[in-house]
């Protein structure tokens, strides 16, 4: 599909998912869409947000495509229930025009007596190497992993960090080079 097959139908679809959002039986809603094209690229973007039996939800969505053939679509989604409990959850990935790609997803949630539980995961690479990120929550404790190899030198990093509610936040991190042998961090 063409950039201005993409413009054309997009507003369509938006329009579609507002026109059925504000069907919904006892709800009540607000939709908006945004887009434009200029020397650099083009963007679009639009949302919407409904109110039904004291919960709030928003919908966002984003696409960007640039002259340079760098990219990126994302979506994302937020509700807060009238009881106090949310969730969030959202999903994005790109291109950009050195060749490099990246993406991010994620979902969490909060229990109406503030528990937070979730995972969310970053990915990206390019001509200068890659990196890997995860982060998980549950029980009061959160644990972010990375691993990030420098292409250049070939030595990945490894590093995890762990925060434990009440107790606080601890560290831990060592690098290897292409070989596995371990090496020291730094430059």
């Amino acid at each position: 599909m063409s950039m201005s097959s993409t413009l054309r139908c997009a507003p369509i679809l938006l329009a579609c998912l507002a026109l059925s959002v504000a069907g919904a039986a006892s709800a009540q809603g607000h939709f908006h869409l945004r887009g434009g094209s200029g020397p650099r690229g083009t963007a679009i973007g639009g949302g919407y947000t409904t109110v039904k039996n004291g919960s709030v939800t928003h919908n966002g969505a984003h696409y960007l495509r640039g002259n340079n053939g760098a990219s990126y679509a994302g979506h994302n989604s937020q509700t807060l229930n009238a009881d106090g409990s949310a969730s969030s959850s959202h999903s994005f990935h790109g291109t950009t025009a050195a060749g490099g790609s990246y993406s991010s997803n994620g979902a969490y949630s909060r229990s109406a007596s503030g528990a937070v539980t979730g995972s969310s995961q970053t990915n990206a690479s390019g001509p200068r190497g890659s990196y890997d990120a995860s982060t998980n929550t549950a029980n009061g404790v959160t644990t972010h992993d990375t691993t990030a190899t420098n292409a250049a030198s070939g030595i990945t990093y490894n590093g995890q960090t762990t925060y434990t509610k009440g107790q606080g936040i601890t560290h831990s991190g060592s690098c290897t080079n292409a070989a596995g042998a371990t090496v020291p961090c730094g430059p």
